[in-house]
C-alpha cells in the first residue's frame, strides 16, 4: 500500500508545538510513507529531509479567494458582530439550540478551518499513484515507531474514508461529528473524488454558510452521511464503532498506542493527561496503560 500523510500548521506556531508534532511524524512513521506539509509561511528550520513542503496558498487559489473574500467578516471567523453584506449564522441554529449559539466560537470559524479542507482537496486530487491520503493534525505527537502493518490495518480497501467516530455511526444519524485529527481517504474508491469536489464547492459557492456549523469536522460528517445515504458507501469508523468511548476518542483508540493528540490546551501543556484515558477495567479497547509514555503523563491538565 502506498500512503501519503499530510498536515498543515497555523503560522507562528512552529516553535510552540507544531515542530514537535510534525518532526515526531517524520521520525516515527514508517519510511515507506511519504510526508507532505502544507505551509502558509516560509519553510521553517526542520531537520528531517523526508518532509515535502507545499505552499498552500499558491497550490490552492480557490482557498486564497475564499479567505480574502471573508477575512474581514467577523461572522465568517467565528464571531457575532455582523457587517453589511456579510454572512449570517443560519436561522436554524436558534431552533436547534447549542451551547455556543450566542457567542463567538470555533464552530463558525469558516476561514480558519478552510485551510485544512483545501489541503485535503489538493492532496486527494493530485496523488494518482497513491492508495491513501491520510490527514494527521500537526499537534499530534508520535511517541514511538509506528509499524507499517499497523498503519495499513487502519486503511481498508473497500471503504471510502477512515475516521474517529464519536457517537452513533448508523446511516442518517445526526450524532456527534467525528474527531478529525486522523482521517484516511481511499484514493481507489470510485466516490472519493466526487466527495472532494462537493467539499470544495461548498466554499467556492459560499454554500458552506448554509450549514449548521462551518468547521471541517462538521462539514466532513455532513458529506459522509450524504454519501452513505445517496451512494451507499462504506466507511471505517475506528472510534465509536470499535467501542471507543470518552471525551478524547483519539488517544483511547488504537492510535493511542503510538500517538497523542494534544488538542486544545493540551498543546500548551505538552501532552494529554492520564484522566483523558478510559479506565482499562471499564471499556478501553486499546491497552494504552501499559505503555511508558502514558504511565508518565500528568494525572490531569
Amino acid at each position: 500500500m502506498k500512503i501519503k500523510v499530510i498536515t498543515s500548521y497555523k503560522p507562528g506556531t512552529w516553535e510552540q508545538y507544531s515542530r514537535k508534532g510534525i518532526e515526531s511524524i517524520a521520525k516515527q512513521f514508517p519510511k515507506e510513507i511519504d510526508i507532505v506539509v502544507y505551509a502558509e509561511e516560509p519553510k521553517p528550520e526542520c531537520k528531517y529531509e523526508r518532509i515535502q513542503w507545499v505552499d498552500l496558498n499558491s497550490a490552492e487559489p480557490e482557498l486564497f479567494k475564499f479567505k480574502n473574500k471573508h477575512k474581514d467578516d467577523p461572522v465568517a471567523n467565528g464571531e457575532l458582530q455582523e457587517i453589511e453584506k456579510g454572512v449570517r449564522r443560519p436561522t436554524e441554529l436558534q431552533k436547534k439550540g447549542g451551547k455556543d449559539k450566542n457567542k463567538g466560537s470555533y464552530l463558525w470559524a469558516a476561514v480558519r478551518f478552510a485551510n485544512k479542507v483545501f489541503c485535503v482537496v489538493n492532496s486527494v486530487r493530485n496523488s494518482p499513484d497513491y492508495d491513501y491520503v491520510v490527514w494527521v493534525d500537526a499537534d499530534t505527537f508520535t511517541f514511538r515507531p509506528v509499524p507499517m502493518d499497523f498503519f495499513e490495518s487502519l486503511l481498508p480497501t473497500d471503504t471510502m474514508v477512515t475516521y474517529l467516530g464519536r457517537q452513533r455511526f448508523e446511516l442518517k444519524d445526526g450524532g456527534k461529528y467525528p474527531e478529525c485529527g486522523f482521517v484516511g481517504y481511499n484514493l481507489k474508491h470510485p466516490e472519493v473524488q466526487n466527495m472532494i469536489n462537493d467539499w470544495e464547492q461548498l466554499y467556492v459557492t459560499d454554500n458552506v454558510f448554509k450549514l449548521l456549523e462551518w468547521h471541517d469536522s462538521f462539514i466532513f460528517w455532513h458529506l459522509v452521511k450524504k454519501y452513505q445515504e445517496e451512494k451507499n458507501i462504506k466507511v471505517n469508523d475506528i472510534g465509536y464503532a470499535k467501542g471507543v468511548k470518552g471525551h478524547h476518542v483519539f488517544v483511547n483508540s488504537e492510535l493511542g498506542l503510538y500517538m497523542d493528540h494534544m488538542k486544545g490546551k493540551r498543546k500548551i501543556v505538552g501532552s494529554s493527561a492520564k484522566n483523558d484515558l478510559r479506565t482499562p477495567r471499564l471499556d478501553a479497547p486499546a491497552d494504552v496503560w501499559n505503555i511508558d509514555y502514558w504511565r508518565n503523563r500528568p494525572p490531569t491538565l
